[in-house]
């Protein structure tokens, strides 16, 4: 899954007030870490769809949370996108630098780089807002490896979102910068205008529709703080019952209202194993072509590929992202993304719940197998801990050493306790966030047998890769541990 930049760990120089020093001297020196953090954005954009641009207004309230004073802020911005002005909480005009560049640490990864002088240095703990005037073009970071980034301006879909910097966030031109601090939230306001006969989707609460001379304005809100703001558009049609809101391709309606159904009932199921969410129990539900990604957040909606919709199997899809809104917000960085292997093992879970679906046994023996032969093949991924998978870059492994691990933790320790430990560590960190080793301790202190060698073989050393392949299958490793841990 993609994931948003908005709150970034930027590495920036010592402060000099001297006019020598430009903007992006300021901005990219690395002598020291700073953090710098979104806390809103709101954003103003008018979608052109002769041209397949836009034209935008962005105010971001930025945060410093380092220990440095700033006296600048740097952003990336699409490439083909262009900043015509920048001002300062006051109205007055700011100067700044531009330029398209290549990140430093992923050569086909190209973005608008620019560095806004601040009119005095940002202390410790305070808080500045910038105006950002810009247009351009969205186009698509397929190029880049990231295939599902294919966002444009066209009639039959366009999107709006941080992965193709169709807005400025606060960043670096450096892929390990921008990913290596905790997911962001903050809060957002969208004045969306387009077309009449289109809709702009959202996982914020609509707060007004305008409508004057053939287009319409979407006026959007966060409930509480967002991991990513993201903005389908389409001619949709919107099923809504009980806090469950779905945008649905015309088409789709009536896997639409299976949906709603199937979301109502995975709430239910998901506060009774892990309880009470953090915010209300509501949701929107976005549909987007294949192809094109799928991300949940509680305030920030889920955008769900059309197979999910379409297709009553790839239901399981849906109910990964709904299960992710029991996520504790992750305060590894980087992280090991457990939260994908985690959403993985729910989803089979709920689909057995809800759906009826029992394969769970031969899904996780078949994920397991292709798991092993990949690391076989993959020498970088041999000898690597769960735990370290995101300082070796190796996330995409998440999903699958997540969903056998978990898989074996819920036959060894039992449902119950595996669901507790569970709901302990989401109530607990919930606000807060927390770690993986947090985790770790909850599951723990859940369950009915000794799991420190389990955690020792699956979290913190990589010795489940040759207990696996020397077993054999998970069963025959399932059996071995249950030979091994005595009951407490």
């Amino acid at each position: 899954m993609p994931t948003s930049i908005s709150n970034i760990t930027l590495a920036v120089g010592l402060i000099s007030l001297a006019a020598s020093v430009s903007a992006r001297e300021t901005a990219t020196e690395s002598v020291a870490a700073l953090q710098l953090r979104e806390t809103r954005l709101e954003l103003q954009a008018m979608l052109d769809y002769d041209e397949g641009s836009l034209e935008g207004r962005a105010v971001l309230t930025v945060e410093n949370r380092s220990e440095r004073p700033a006296a600048a802020v740097p952003l990336n911005l699409g490439r083909l996108m262009t900043v015509h002005r920048v001002t300062g909480a006051d109205g007055s005009p700011l100067g700044f630098e531009q330029d398209v560049v290549t990140f430093a640490d992923h050569p086909t990864l190209q973005v608008r780089h620019v560095a806004v002088d601040l009119p005095s240095v940002l202390k410790p703990g305070a808080s500045t807002t910038l105006t950002i005037d810009y247009s351009g073009w969205v186009v698509p970071y397929t190029e880049t490896g990231s295939l599902y980034v294919r966002d444009r301006i066209a009639e039959e879909f366009s999107i709006l979102r941080a992965d193709a910097y169709a807005f400025p966030v606060v960043g670096l031109p450096s892929w390990e910068a921008n990913t290596s601090i905790p997911w962001p939230h903050f809060d957002f306001r969208a004045a969306i205008t387009v077309p009449e006969r289109f809709t702009v989707a959202s996982g914020g609460r609509l707060v007004e529709r305008k409508v004057a001379d053939g287009l319409v304005t979407w006026i959007y809100e966060s409930v509480a703080p967002a991991g990513f703001l993201v903005l389908p558009i389409a001619e949709y049609t919107l099923v809504e019952e009980g806090g469950v809101r779905v945008f649905a391709f015309p088409q789709d309606v009536a896997a639409a209202e299976r949906i709603v159904s199937q979301t109502h009932r995975a709430f239910e199921l998901l506060a009774k194993w892990l309880g009470p969410l953090g915010g209300p129990p509501e949701i929107a539900v976005m549909e987007l072509p294949d192809d094109w990604g799928s991300q949940a957040s509680l305030t920030g909606g889920i955008i769900q590929t059309a197979s999910a919709f379409r297709d009553p199997e790839a239901v399981v899809e849906l109910y990964h992202e709904i299960s992710h809104l029991w996520n504790a917000p992750d305060t590894d960085a980087p992280s090991a993304r457990w939260n994908e292997g985690l959403a993985t093992f729910l989803q089979y879970k709920l689909a057995r719940a809800i759906d009826g679906w029992d394969s769970m046994e031969e899904t996780v023996e078949a994920r397991a197998a292709r798991l092993l032969a990949y690391v076989a093949q993959t020498p970088r991924c041999q000898g690597v801990p769960f735990a370290a998978y995101g300082e070796h870059r190796l996330t995409d492994l998440s999903y699958a050493t997540g969903l056998v691990m978990f898989y074996l933790l819920d036959e060894l320790a039992g449902t119950e306790a595996l669901l507790a430990g569970l709901r302990t560590h989401y109530q607990a960190h919930r606000r807060s966030g927390g770690t993986f080793e947090d985790l770790v301790g909850h599951l723990k202190a859940a369950s009915p047998v000794d799991l420190e060698v389990f955690f020792e073989d699956w979290v913190t050393t990589a010795r489940w890769q040759e207990r696996l392949s020397s077993a054999g299958s998970v069963a025959a490793m399932l059996a071995s541990y249950r030979g091994k841990y005595a009951a407490r």
